[in-house]
């Protein structure tokens, strides 16, 4: 059930495989991928913006030469779960999740219904077991 992305999703997948440093902040749980989607839907390939997470990584580079392989590796690991992504089969299990929760939620109510006692009845302790009266 594999389709085709998004032309956008396309070009997004492009930019990360030149400039894999992007996905720094991803890596650091700073930022969501989706962040990094935004700001480059918002902004655009070109913007000064990537240079910033170049620098700042060269900056790094300089102390953590080991640190930027293991961070390689993460960067073809989220690239590859990016390209087995598929947003419907996402969306249908999200859904699915929903309506599971919905019902865990309706027995619960459920439940607390039968746990609260009726005031009109008074306490159980003055409940007669038995339904008839005396004649």
């Amino acid at each position: 059930m594999s389709q085709s992305l998004h032309p956008d999703v396309k070009r997004f997948k492009m930019f990360v495989k030149k400039r894999p440093y992007v996905l720094r902040d991803v890596n650091s749980g700073e930022k969501t991928l989706q962040d990094i989607f935004e700001e480059w839907m918002l902004f655009g390939e070109e913007d000064d913006i990537w240079e910033s997470y170049l620098k700042d990584d060269e900056e790094k580079d300089e102390t953590k030469k080991s640190d930027e392989e293991d961070e390689e590796d993460s960067n073809v690991d989220v690239l590859n779960i990016l390209k087995n992504m598929n947003l419907n089969d996402i969306q249908h299990h999200l859904g699915q999740f929903s309506t599971v929760v919905q019902s865990v939620q309706e027995l619960v109510s459920q439940f607390k219904q039968q746990q609260t006692p009726d005031p009109s009845q008074g306490p159980p302790e003055q409940q007669s077991p038995f339904s008839f009266t005396e004649d």
